[in-house]
């Protein structure tokens, strides 16, 4: 049996810029190894590798970029960053997903993920992770 965790936000959330994104519920979650840590981060419990894909759909109230961004253990993820422009602030609906690889290693013990926005203040529609370990 694969270890897993799949979190949402599937309500309204704003995100100021620079903040990080709510994972406010459990919609699925197999064994323990991957667990959620308050209502914005997942704790990786076991040695290996992990398998995280993010996506959030979002208005912005303002023009300017959004850019998510996973960080673990609150350093960026290499290549775990997507932007986009908004040109219409309140009405211009996007959405922007990263996916990526992450190694907790020996001697770690633990390791925290998060989402990040990078960019202008969001707000959000729905919010989505999904952690599963590989081994």
């Amino acid at each position: 049996m694969s270890a897993s965790i799949y979190l949402i936000t599937p309500t309204t959330a704003s995100v100021t810029a620079g903040g990080v994104l709510p994972l406010t519920s459990v919609a699925r979650r197999q064994c323990g190894c991957v667990t959620q840590l308050g209502s914005d981060s997942v704790i990786l419990q076991r040695v290996g590798y992990y398998k995280v894909t993010a996506t959030i759909t979002f208005t912005a109230p303002a023009t300017g970029t959004v850019s998510l961004r996973l960080t673990q253990d609150g350093q960026a993820v290499p290549g775990a960053i997507a932007a986009t422009s908004i040109e219409t602030a309140t009405t211009q609906v996007a959405s922007l997903a990263v996916s990526a690889i992450v190694r907790v290693p020996y001697g770690l013990g633990a390791s925290t993920l998060q989402l990040v926005n990078d960019g202008v203040a969001i707000t959000t529609s729905n919010i989505s992770l999904d952690v599963e370990y590989l081994g």
